[in-house]
């Protein structure tokens, strides 16, 4: 009998100790209210480690980085919050603050190429396969014959073929096994969640995946009734699941270094409603009566302010939910497990949910080796803490230098557009009396004033638009090499060469930093995770078909350059296969599914099924076989060959005829020219011989005219003169007449 089933007034002995039910009770409460205040202390410790530490400072600059906000917002209210605030107002108030954004593009470049690599749309990252067994080793190629260890009887098999049975059903139960947790994973969303994290780990430069833990699935099934109608059935069963963790919203042991397994465990937290704590009640390892305490309650949030732990009271409905994985003393999981009628005294590895500084819930762990069900991975690892570095880190100095550079770009365009003016304010007086700048505006110079510029002059500044230009290039420029992420993985060709093979070549080279980054994903993600789902399915799984003796293969780090090799040699496979020396070892169904793989097309949507295949094949083979489908190929190939000979042949012979038609006809084009040239010139030579005697004739004749115009003007010169002569005799007389003398 527990202490629960005496009366209250029944003494009873509690270790060497003699007490009542109620003082039991009383003293049970008190135990359980104490282990409330060590793991709520417990967590306050590892929020305020890790909120003094440099982590979350990172992840905030980070984050601004990333959306390109202005960079000195948080310095400033870090300043006013230790020094009170400022004790004048900057001068530089006016400068630009434009931001280029180079950390953006770098993140969400290798978002993508990491998600594109790690999460195939045709294929996994990860297999499983069977663990090899020396034993089966040394049987395999040995033909002797073999006793059944039981009865002593013989098989009738040799060792090759017992050990290719053990080996076939060894694959088929790994291809089982490999089936099951894909299911698992494909119903938790298992890749979009992924594809969340590595956006993490790349931007803040932490991942956090949380999983496999036991969830919840719900399924209907619909079943026909005897009047014809259908009936609902819902069915509920547990599954493992998985989900992506806010690194914000994780809290490791701060003992644990940089390895969060070798910590005592991990706190999360996640916000619920006052409906969702309801549906706690009533579920296994739930403590009904504190969760109706903790629904009396105002939710409460925890925050860090000046290095200690507050506790903020809301008037929101939801709830800080904070649940712990990890070690927890027997005696301590005794003591919590007894409240929910389900004790537990070997447990020392456990989850604990609290809520309002309140276990509402003790279970114990469901990871089989007592593990951390918990996996991280960092874009760059950090020496003291389980959270790295980012690629938003590595390129915050790059992003001051575009910045800074930029900005200048800006205040130097606003500076040497327009120039400066300097004027004598009595000297000069604007028209309109504004004293505003603008275009074709008239100002008045006072009557003394002799020159106008000595009064009013305009400097300009020099523009550094190229200096600057290039300082911001170069830093760009050093982005690429200290992130490791040059422009041609963006899509830009930049100066890469023009050849085939030196672009495969340079696009290997500029992938290798990122399939490093690549294969520490499959070591800190990949095979641990899935290891832990393996471990699930052997022990939970009621199926024995899929179970053995398997080990992870996460391949994630080989895929890139694998299907990179894979397609550049798939799309010459065609031509290859079309030689009948490689027709007879070659698969034409895996040959085409290939190929079609290369250029990303699924081959069940446009091949026919084998069956289809094999009853065509089938009734070809009745009618006659046919000729080989390549063979035929290769034989209407070099027909198309000999013909294109002949077409060729029959082209020369006829551009033959064509230039020597064309030749004679420039022949007679030449003679004819030159018979034309002689006429014209024969032409020339008579029509200048007729022109020079006209010219003679007609100069005899200016010669005789010219003689005679000459006498007469000589006639009438002196005509001229003896009338002059005359008029003056009759004046001189006149005058004399008259008396007035000459």
């Amino acid at each position: 009998m527990s202490p629960q089933d005496f009366p209250p007034e029944t003494a009873m002995m509690v270790g060497d100790e003699m007490m009542t039910n109620e003082q039991y009770e009383s003293m049970q409460k008190q135990e359980v209210e104490r282990l409330h205040g060590m793991f709520t202390k417990m967590r306050d410790q590892w929020v305020q480690h890790r909120a003094t530490s440099d982590v979350e400072k990172r992840w905030r600059r980070a984050t601004q980085l990333y959306f390109g906000e202005h960079t000195q917002s948080t310095g400033e209210f870090e300043n006013t919050l230790r020094n009170g605030p400022p004790a004048r107002k900057s001068q530089d108030g006016n400068r630009s603050r434009v931001v280029i954004n180079i950390v953006r593009p770098k993140v969400d470049q290798a978002v993508a190429r990491m998600c594109e690599i790690l999460f195939p749309v045709d294929d996994r990252n990860w297999g499983i396969k069977p663990t090899p067994l020396p034993d089966l080793v040394e049987m395999v190629n040995n033909n002797s014959p073999t006793v059944d260890p039981m009865t002593g009887q013989p098989t009738g098999l040799t060792a090759n073929q017992e050990a290719q049975l053990v080996m076939q059903a060894a694959k088929e139960a790994a291809e089982g096994m490999t089936r099951s947790i894909d299911d698992s994973l494909t119903e938790c969303k298992f890749n979009g969640e992924s594809r969340k994290g590595v956006e993490d780990g790349v931007r803040l430069g932490s991942m956090v995946l949380y999983g496999p833990f036991p969830a919840r699935q719900t399924s209907k099934v619909w079943t026909p009734r005897a009047d014809g109608t259908q009936m609902l059935q819902i069915n509920e069963s547990i599954v493992p699941a998985s989900m992506r963790l806010d690194p914000w919203d994780v809290f490791f042991d701060p003992s644990c270094g940089n390895d969060h397994q070798r910590g005592r465990g991990f706190f999360f937290r996640r916000n619920v409603t006052r409906k969702e704590l309801r549906q706690l009640v009533g579920l296994p390892g739930f403590d009904a009566e504190c969760i109706r305490e903790v629904l009396r309650q105002q939710p409460n949030r925890v925050r860090v302010a000046e290095q200690r732990v507050i506790r903020d009271t809301i008037k929101e409905d939801a709830y800080e939910m904070w649940t712990y994985h990890g070690e927890i003393e027997p005696d301590e999981m005794e003591l919590l497990s007894s409240r929910t009628g389900d004790p537990l005294t070997d447990v020392t590895f456990g989850v604990l949910v609290i809520v309002n500084d309140k276990i509402i819930g003790a279970m114990p762990s469901w990871v089989a080796d007592n593990t951390l069900p918990i996996d991280v991975w960092c874009w760059r690892k950090s020496d003291d803490s389980p959270f790295g570095y980012g690629l938003a880190d590595e390129l915050e100095h790059q992003q001051r230098v575009v910045n800074s550079a930029w900005r200048q770009v800006m205040d130097n365009g606003r500076t040497s557009l327009g120039g400066q003016i300097v004027m004598k304010k009595g000297m000069v007086i604007p028209q309109n009396q504004s004293w505003e700048i603008t275009p074709n505006k008239i100002w008045l110079a006072k009557d003394d004033l002799a020159d106008v510029r000595q009064a009013f002059s305009v400097f300009e500044f020099n523009s550094h638009l190229q200096e600057l230009l290039a300082i911001a290039q170069a830093a760009m420029q050093f982005a690429d090499v200290e992130s490791s992420m040059p422009q041609i993985m963006g899509g830009e060709k930049g100066s890469a060469p023009e050849t085939v093979g030196g672009m495969v070549m340079l696009y290997n080279n500029a992938n290798s930093v990122l399939r490093q980054r690549v294969k520490l994903y499959d070591d800190a993600i990949t095979r641990p995770h899935i290891s832990r789902y393996y471990d699930w399915k052997m022990a939970n799984d009621p199926d024995p078909a899929i179970k053995g003796d398997f080990e992870i293969d996460a391949r994630g780090s080989t895929a890139l350059i694998e299907r990179d090799i894979q397609n550049q040699a798939l799309l010459n496979l065609a031509n290859i296969t079309n030689n009948p020396r490689y027709i007879p070892h070659l698969k034409e169904r895996e040959e085409l599914k290939a190929i079609l793989k290369a250029f990303k097309v699924n081959p069940e949507e446009i091949m026919k099924p084998e069956d289809v295949v094999a009853q065509e094949q089938k009734a070809q083979a009745e009618q006659g076989a046919p000729q080989d489908p390549r063979i035929a190929a290769a034989q209407m190939q070099l027909q198309a060959k000999q013909l294109e000979l002949e077409d060729r042949d029959k082209q020369r012979q006829f551009e033959a005829g064509r230039n020597a038609e064309e030749l004679g006809i420039r022949r007679e084009g030449l003679q004819y020219n030159a018979q034309r040239e002689q006429a014209e010139y024969e032409i020339a030579m008579t029509d200048s011989s007729l022109k020079r005697d006209v010219a003679l004739t007609k100069l005899g004749q200016d010669a005789q005219l010219t003689r005679e115009q000459i006498a007469a003007k000589e006639r009438l010169s002196m005509l001229q003169i003896d009338n002059d002569r005359q008029m003056f005799n009759a004046e001189a007389a006149i005058k004399v007449r008259q008396g007035s003398g000459i």
